[in-house]
């Protein structure tokens, strides 16, 4: 039966091996997604075959590896014996096709507060044309407001600035426990940022940061990770959005962004169509109804 390991900090590089090594465009799919949310979602893993098999509030992930037909049988082994529902999460189209093929009996429910945002890597760095005339406008404000700013990488010298402003941070209204969790999580991933083995950049005016982002590079996609601004300064995270990407995201082997789910925020999905997505990826929770 499978064994399942309650993923640790040691565990990121086993993770990266196997996304890097299949590749997908959802955030769901990296290493820094999985790690940062284990306490919160209770992830774990296990590895059978040299197939990797995560587990994410008792429900598991597509399994990601070279025999994803046994991980599912062994899956459904392991449902059965714990008499549990066996139930698949963040299943995308793709993945939807291939339970469809394998079992006759499944309920598939797509969630929109829970796709990610896709978009073409050149439109972002670019923001060239009418559509993308809104956060255009907010850039050059920026930069008319702001004469003395800069973007730099993040680095053990400015790791605990980093905390700091975050320990300060606040949001422009009030949020749910789920918030106020994620800016523990931006901490723990900062005081072990080596580990992560992520990128990021931070946005400076006069020398005081401003913003910050965080994210890492799995096959042609750059995931958008941790993104946080001080929305006094006009422009705050339009400016740090363009800066990370011409950091990061300007070597050709990049075609596409990720920049995560709005999780029903209407302030977020109001923000992030404004960077017009070419794709909205739909992630399914699937129950299969065992004989």
């Amino acid at each position: 039966m499978i064994s399942l390991k309650k993923i640790e900090l040691e565990d990121i590089k086993i993770l990266k091996a196997y996304f890097n090594a299949y590749p997908e465009r959802q955030c769901d799919r990296s290493a820094g997604a999985t790690a940062m949310w284990r306490d919160y979602f209770d992830n774990g893993y296990a590895i059978i075959d040299g197939t990797l098999i995560l587990s994410s509030d008792s429900r598991f992930i597509f399994p990601i590896g070279r025999n994803v037909e046994n991980a599912l049988d062994e899956i459904e082994k392991y449902c059965k014996e714990k008499n549990t529902s066996m139930i698949l999460c963040t299943v995308n189209k793709k993945e939807l096709t291939k339970l469809n093929e394998k079992y006759s009996d499944l309920e598939a429910n797509a969630d929109r507060d829970w796709f990610d945002y896709l978009y073409d890597k050149e439109s972002l760095l670019t923001l060239s044309g009418r559509k993308y005339s809104t956060p255009r406008n907010h850039i050059n404000k920026f930069k008319k407001l702001y004469l003395n700013w800069n973007f730099e990488p993040i680095n053990e010298n400015n790791i605990s600035e980093l905390i700091e402003f975050t320990n300060n941070f606040t949001f422009n209204s009030e949020k749910d426990d789920r918030a106020n969790q994620e800016l523990q999580m931006c901490i723990e991933v900062l005081e072990n940022y080596k580990i992560y083995d992520m990128l990021g950049g931070i946005l400076r005016v006069d020398e005081k940061i401003v913003g910050y982002s965080i994210g890492e590079i799995v096959g042609d996609t750059l995931f958008c990770h941790i993104e946080k601004a001080d929305i006094s300064y006009h422009g705050a995270y339009q400016m740090l959005t363009n800066q990370f990407l011409q950091m990061y995201a300007s070597n050709d082997d990049i075609k596409f962004v990720n920049r995560e789910e709005d999780c029903g925020d209407e302030g977020l999905r109001k923000s992030k169509m404004s960077y017009h997505p070419i794709e909205l990826i739909e992630k399914n929770t699937v129950k299969i109804n065992l004989k």
